[in-house]
């Protein structure tokens, strides 16, 4: 049975650490070159409520119930190695099937808001995220493209997670049968699976979760950083303010309604894109 080698644990651990310092040193320098940005347009901001909704409360429920289990999953995943004794696999497989909960949730709540199409990565959404980092790399302040409520790298963020929850999600349960719980006994034979077949299954699985690694240790870097905290303090509150969304957004991909501050239903978005593409 072949498996992963635990060198690779300590390889992203050192390139995640690599990439932070060295984001952490360019956006140092970038904030020092870039002049104060522009105020925004008074008679738009106007028509801005002074909190913007920015994630209603089962998203934000959700989403620490998400941290949660992710957290739970790495600390039996990986603590072991260091030889200390808890009942990590019980702990591991509930905290899987509390991320299993959590995906197919997730996907049932976007269906039924209709907010999938904001999550689709177009010519235009590349386009647009390759503008935002040439600006970050260059010396003086660079071409500004304000994305909607969600940048190209927010989604690209989005969408790997995804595929590695999904890999370790379908790995895990499959992994289930070879571990007493709940629901049956231990039998790896159950499914006819060959020992060969079981250990690339423990590969996949393994890739998957040294990749949540890689990528938890950026979602904590960037969600600490000062410059990022109006996006940390809308995942506990559930709003940014009327400067942050001017400011960080452009309101033409992402309105709200100039009540409530909410965004407005899906069929709405599509009609006003519609209009403006008839303009």
């Amino acid at each position: 049975m072949v498996g992963l080698g635990w060198d690779i644990f300590w390889a992203v651990v050192f390139l995640g650490a690599l990439f932070v310092v060295g984001h952490a040193i360019l956006a140092a320098r970038k904030k020092r070159a870039t002049p104060p940005p522009a105020p925004a347009d008074p008679d738009l901001a106007a028509r801005v409520p002074e909190k913007v909704t920015r994630h209603n409360g089962s998203a934000r429920i959700s989403h620490w119930v998400l941290a949660l289990a992710t957290l739970a999953l790495l600390i039996t995943g990986f603590v072991p190695i260091l030889g200390l004794q808890f009942p990590w696999v019980t702990i591991h497989w509930i905290a899987g099937i509390i991320l299993t909960g959590y995906l197919l949730y997730h996907v049932v709540d976007t269906v039924r808001r209709g907010t999938l199409g904001t999550m689709w990565i177009g010519r235009e959404e590349i386009s647009k995220g390759i503008e935002r980092l040439k600006g970050f790399f260059s010396k003086g302040q660079g071409a500004e493209e304000k994305p909607g409520k969600w940048g190209t790298e927010n989604i690209a963020f989005h969408h790997v997670t995804a595929l590695a929850g999904i890999a370790v999600i379908a790995t895990g349960l499959l992994m289930m049968f070879r571990v007493d719980t709940w629901f049956w006994s231990a039998n790896p034979y159950v499914l006819g699976i060959s020992d060969n077949l079981w250990g690339w299954v423990y590969v996949l699985h393994g890739v998957a979760a040294v990749g949540f690694v890689g990528l938890l240790m950026a979602h904590i870097y960037f969600a600490v950083r000062p410059d990022n905290f109006w996006i940390t303090r809308s995942m506990f509150k559930g709003w940014i303010t009327r400067d942050e969304y001017l400011g960080h957004h452009d309101p033409e991909l992402w309105p709200v309604d100039e009540g409530t501050g909410a965004s407005p239903p899906a069929s709405a978005r599509r009609t006003a894109a519609a209009d403006r593409a008839g303009d």
